[in-house]
């Protein structure tokens, strides 16, 4: 291994986060705590519309560390500059999968007969489709599934990280080939084993909708979404250009174009199933639309075709405006609020399905785990440098512009 190290070779400077993000994370810690405390209270008060609530919280929150492994895994794929520099923000994104695991714990041993209709014994018997289902859809095939998509997504993450911070200490450029060779069938894992889990998290809340579509479509927008908040954070960051000018104009507008595409790709997705079950007018799938069109739903469906397509799309039409750090972030902001509407119009109906309606737990559950994720996310950032030290793919410095440092 040793003749592969390259000592001449120039070190990137070791950057951390600051005091600054140390607060953020104490901050978000305790909002998280107060968050979960509320949702203790909640359960008690009505666990049914607690769990409908927490569904939606985890699954949006999860999505930055399923996320933020399958933009790393991507990366070492395809390669590109843009990979490398955000590699770390990737890696701490993926780092927060235990959490995550610990997070689902109340469901799985608390909230499966809240949430799944498959787990009520005197309703499979009574229900064609879910007695069609039922060699699938049981509580001990359902947890040994999860056992089994946690184990597969830390064994390929945590191999990559070790491989790059190996790299880090060595500057040995043959690892960069054998993180191809590693992730190359791990992305392909990662891709089934992500949907897979989103049909038995999210699509078997529903009695009978069927789509081959529908987790590939959440898993798109979990990598738009962590495309979105690896923008913001990494923008933050470089201000002051402590990077020395390696976070530049350039490398945001390839951040942007990806944003663009997966913005592109999420729509085709999206609009594939909505042609192809609408017109098709079969019970068994229009009935998951028709309760997401009915009373207050209507306005959000409208309304997420304007903020998850329309603005985004328009926005990043603009050359200039994906080179700007400053409207770049306003962009990235935008689609991660827009993803969480989308996903809540998604969760919710079917269980809210005579119309629109929102709980306080929806809330409580939102800011709990969302407090309680950032918190793990910031303190696995912090413990690594933000840029690759012996990576010789890291963007050469030029300018960026100056303000206040994170």
């Amino acid at each position: 291994m040793s003749d592969h190290v390259h000592h001449g070779a120039v070190q990137i400077p070791e950057i951390r986060l600051g005091s600054r993000a140390s607060g953020i994370e104490r901050t978000a810690g305790v909002i998280g705590a107060l968050g979960l405390l509320l949702c203790c209270a909640g359960y008690w008060a009505n666990h049914e519309h607690f769990f409908q609530s927490y569904l939606f919280a985890f699954l949006y929150w999860a999505g930055f560390g399923i996320g933020g492994l399958g933009v790393l895994l991507l990366n070492n794929v395809v390669g590109g500059k843009w990979g490398v520099t955000t590699r770390s923000l990737l890696i701490a994104a993926m780092r927060t999968l235990p959490i995550i695991f610990v997070l689902l714990l109340p469901i799985l041993f608390l909230g499966l007969k809240d949430i799944y209709p498959w787990t009520h014994p005197d309703l499979v018997s009574q229900n064609e489709y879910l007695w069609h289902k039922k060699g699938y859809l049981n509580v001990p095939f359902f947890m040994v599934r999860v056992v089994i998509y946690f184990a597969v997504w830390l064994f390929w993450g945590w191999r990559v990280t070790k491989m790059a911070d190996r790299q880090d200490q060595t500057g040995d450029e043959t690892l960069l080939v054998r993180m191809r060779q590693f992730s190359a069938p791990g992305l392909l894992i990662f891709v089934l084993t992500a949907t897979f889990a989103y049909i038995d998290w999210v699509l078997s809340t529903d009695v009978q909708f069927y789509s081959t579509v529908y987790g590939a479509m959440i898993l798109i927008g979990d990598v738009l979404q962590t495309l979105a908040l690896t923008i913001v954070v990494l923008i933050l960051a470089s201000k002051t250009d402590r990077f020395g000018g390696r976070i530049n104009s350039s490398l945001l507008h390839d951040l942007g174009n990806l944003m663009f595409a997966f913005t592109i790709f999420w729509t085709y997705l999206s609009v594939s199933q909505l042609i192809i079950i609408w017109p098709a007018d079969l019970p068994q799938e229009i009935q998951w639309y028709l309760v997401r069109v009915r009373g207050g739903w209507t306005v959000v469906a409208a309304g997420i075709a304007i903020i998850m397509f329309v603005v985004p799309f328009l926005a990043l039409l603009s050359q200039a405006r994906k080179q700007n750090p400053n409207r770049l972030i306003r962009v990235a902001i935008w689609i991660l609020c827009a993803r969480a509407v989308e996903l809540f119009w998604i969760v919710e109906p079917t269980f809210r399905n005579k119309g629109f309606a929102l709980y306080w737990t929806d809330f409580a559950a939102f800011i709990g785990v969302g407090g309680i994720w950032v918190y793990v996310y910031l303190g696995q950032l912090r413990r690594r440098p933000l840029l690759p030290l012996r990576d010789p793919r890291v963007m050469a410095p030029s300018a960026l512009p100056e303000a206040a440092a994170l």
